[in-house]
């Protein structure tokens, strides 16, 4: 019976683990999808630096830039840098997280907020959407939620 109560706490254990990583491997995947269309600065294993707009990244962590600098000022329209050679990312652009906004926004619409991890996005309603750029929809309500974004990015500053 021991041997069997050992194998359970250690398979539990594992799944545990397993969902953890899974958790944090989607975590990962998000904050890199929210870097798209911002200013990066990529530096390689052989540390060139490269600044630009990160346009395109794929499964296997290969990515695009779009109108790159290099640290030398030689410009490129595109840049696609293998994933074995990228040392470091950095995000040059402040980014909004909205998840504190939508908690912010649940109290002037109980009920009627959603967050949207994987795009970063606040839906107030079926009409109005908030993305990091703005808000979209018209109508009271969008007129309302504006009102409310802008006074809460005074309040961030």
């Amino acid at each position: 019976m021991g041997n069997i109560y050992k194998f359970l706490t250690l398979n539990s254990r594992l799944m545990a683990s397993a969902s953890l990583l899974s958790e944090a491997n989607r975590r990962f995947i998000i904050e890199l999808a929210n870097m798209l269309n911002k200013e990066v600065q990529v530096i390689t294993t052989n540390g060139i630096k490269y600044r630009g707009s990160l346009v395109g990244i794929d499964s296997s962590l290969n990515i695009i830039i779009a109108n790159a600098v290099t640290d030398k000022n030689e410009k490129y329209p595109r840049v696609v840098i293998m994933n074995h050679t990228v040392a470091q990312m950095i995000l040059l652009e402040e980014h909004l997280d909205l998840r504190d906004f939508a908690k912010y926004l649940e109290k002037y619409f109980p009920g009627m907020v959603r967050y949207v991890e994987e795009a970063n996005i606040v839906l107030v309603g079926d009409k109005v959407r908030v993305t990091e750029t703005g808000v979209e929809g018209v109508g009271p309500i969008a007129k309302r939620v504006k009102e409310i974004y802008d006074e809460y990015l005074t309040k961030r500053r």
